[in-house]
């Protein structure tokens, strides 16, 4: 950054400007830790003490700014990884709704077709307690006119005078 462009901590806030001199010092340090950036290891300290100094002379606002863009960028992606989840699990339960949902059908379907069998069978079974009761009925009424037509006989037996037999 130019030294006579102010600083909009707003924007860094916002994530909108990038604070790149703070994230460039720190790849320097981490660099410098590994051990393969410099051979001499006075020069190595001096090297890392600078670099310490500078993120330490930077404004507490920038290191704060840094920390919430990388705050922010850690929310975020939590809150995508969250969003991902609640819709996979959305997706699940809407498939076992469904399935469910054609279970219930066939079931439904299934029962159906039970009670019309059930109501065949009942009247046919109805059908035929009725026949043999009619035939019940008709045995019954042509017994009672046989009984009927003995019962008048004998009463007309009655009234006649009786033949006195003769012995031999």
């Amino acid at each position: 950054m130019p030294e006579n462009d102010e600083i909009n901590f707003k924007e860094v806030i916002s994530g909108q400007q990038k604070v790149e001199y703070v994230d460039q010092l720190e790849v320097l340090r981490e660099k410098l830790n590994s051990g393969s950036f410099l051979k001499s290891r006075s020069s190595k300290k001096e090297l890392i003490e600078i670099v310490e100094n500078l993120i330490d002379i930077l404004p507490v606002e920038m290191r704060t700014a840094r920390w919430l863009v990388r705050e922010q960028d850690t929310f975020l992606n939590e809150a995508k990884e969250e969003s991902q989840n609640i819709i996979n699990n959305a997706k699940r339960e809407s498939e076992s709704l469904i399935s469910n949902s054609y279970v219930l059908q066939e079931a439904v379907v299934e029962a159906n077709t039970l009670i019309k069998q059930a109501e065949k069978e009942a009247q046919a079974y109805r059908m035929k307690i009725e026949d043999e009761m009619d035939s019940l009925f008709t045995d019954l009424q042509s017994k009672l006119e046989q009984l009927n037509a003995y019962v008048a006989n004998e009463k007309s037996l009655l009234r006649k005078p009786r033949e006195i037999i003769d012995p031999e």
